[in-house]
């Protein structure tokens, strides 16, 4: 029982740590190398915000989570399923059984292709995130911070 939580929490880590990185950039360690007083440093690392946006497109702030839930994409294939299912169970001469076997095969293909998507969705936020977290360092680093 044990292995399999550790298994588990391995394969859970990655993925949160792939989301934050950039955000992480973002909102790490800034160290004024070059005796910039608190003043400067907040009024750079809001310039450097607003530049690493423009440069990547991307708001941290305002990314969305990726889609969850269920949605009309696991019902339609569901439908489809459910009508191929039909017609191949009328040709057998139980259209009822094969349209139940045809709406699971479906449901489970629209999840498959729902989680598919989910994942695509969370690697994209983490590379767009990544992108803009450099950026914002860079930013910092011209302007003569230390960012870590």
């Amino acid at each position: 029982m044990r292995l399999t939580l550790r298994l588990m929490g391995l394969a859970v880590v990655p993925v949160v740590v792939g989301i934050l990185t950039g955000q992480a950039l973002a909102q790490g360690y800034v160290y004024p190398a070059k005796g910039q007083s608190p003043q400067q440093q907040q009024k750079d690392q809001s310039d450097c915000h607003g530049w690493a946006m423009q440069q990547t497109g991307v708001n941290p702030g305002a990314m969305a989570p990726p889609p969850s839930g269920p949605t009309g994409q696991v019902a339609r294939t569901t439908a489809r399923g459910a009508a191929v299912g039909a017609v191949g169970g009328a040709i057998g001469g139980n259209a009822g059984k094969g349209a139940a076997i045809g709406a699971a095969t479906g449901a489970l293909v629209g999840g498959m292709r729902r989680v598919d998507q989910r994942r695509a969705a969370e690697q994209q936020q983490s590379q767009a995130s990544a992108e803009y977290g450099r950026a914002y360092q860079a930013c910092l680093e011209g302007r003569g911070y230390t960012v870590k």
